[in-house]
């Protein structure tokens, strides 16, 4: 009966040094700025967001360049019946004296390079696959080749001047745009990163050629309106577009990392 007392003193004790022991605040490791930010929801575009923000930028920026190619004024004043769009400018220049007379010779198509790889590129890029880009996109992107088109043909509309060697060219091409935005969907599967560098490539050439023509006849030019000739503000949307889809398609094929 003895040993019962010193038994219970022992477990006490070793029960008194078992709470000494434990801390009687449990503190939490201080969290880092990066487990914080880590943490929080991130409000930058994912990873999987960014090809359809870039296929998008890529569409838009190429009916953008088909706009300021087609209907808005490279030569622009006030009075409607002096601006000149991309195709009026291409028509105008004929009747320079500098040109009529041999001094001066320039390519009278390179300003419709825009509006040519816009109609022509735009139904392609909207209908791959790898862009994904929503039905009413595709339609109206495809719907837009019409009067790209019919803006590139010859101002007069009769057979003879459509079929004649001046403009078959142009007659060509805008046929050839109506029928890629009806076949469209069958090109789906075009390799995305080969349409693309051949698109950026295109689109090069399609804002310095038509900036040189441009100043080689910028004197023609206000000696005909007798007053200095900048380029106006159609041309500016129309290299707004062309450098916009280009940073669209270059975002596009890129490697992600």
């Amino acid at each position: 009966m003895t040993h019962q007392p010193q038994v219970r003193q022992r477990q006490h004790t070793l029960e008194t040094k078992t709470m000494q022991n434990q801390p009687i605040f449990s503190i939490r490791p201080a969290q880092t700025p990066a487990s914080t930010a880590e943490s929080r929801p991130s409000s930058a575009p994912r990873a999987s967001d960014r090809p359809i923000l870039a296929g998008w930028l890529l569409a838009l920026g190429l009916l953008l360049t088909g706009l300021g190619g087609a209907f808005l004024p490279w030569v622009w004043r006030a009075p409607a019946a002096l601006q000149l769009t991309a195709p009026g400018l291409a028509e105008f220049v004929k009747f320079l004296p500098e040109i009529r007379s041999g001094q001066l010779h320039i390519e009278r198509l390179y300003f419709l390079l825009p509006l040519f790889l816009a109609m022509i590129t735009l139904p392609i890029v909207a209908e791959n696959k790898s862009l994904a880009l929503p039905l009413w996109l595709r339609l109206l992107l495809r719907l837009s080749v019409v009067p790209l088109a019919l803006a590139a043909l010859s101002p007069v509309w009769t057979p003879a001047v459509l079929t004649s060697a001046e403009f078959r060219l142009q007659t060509a091409l805008a046929g050839l745009a109506v029928g890629l935005a009806i076949i469209a969907p069958l090109l789906k599967s075009l390799p995305l990163r080969l349409m693309v560098i051949f698109l950026i490539g295109g689109q090069l050439i399609a804002l310095i050629l038509p900036l040189w023509q441009f100043i080689l006849v910028r004197p023609g030019l206000e000696t005909a309106y007798h007053q200095p000739i900048w380029p106006g503000w159609g041309w500016w949307v129309t290299a707004a577009g062309l450098i916009l889809s280009a940073l669209g398609g270059i975002a596009l094929i890129r490697p992600r990392s």
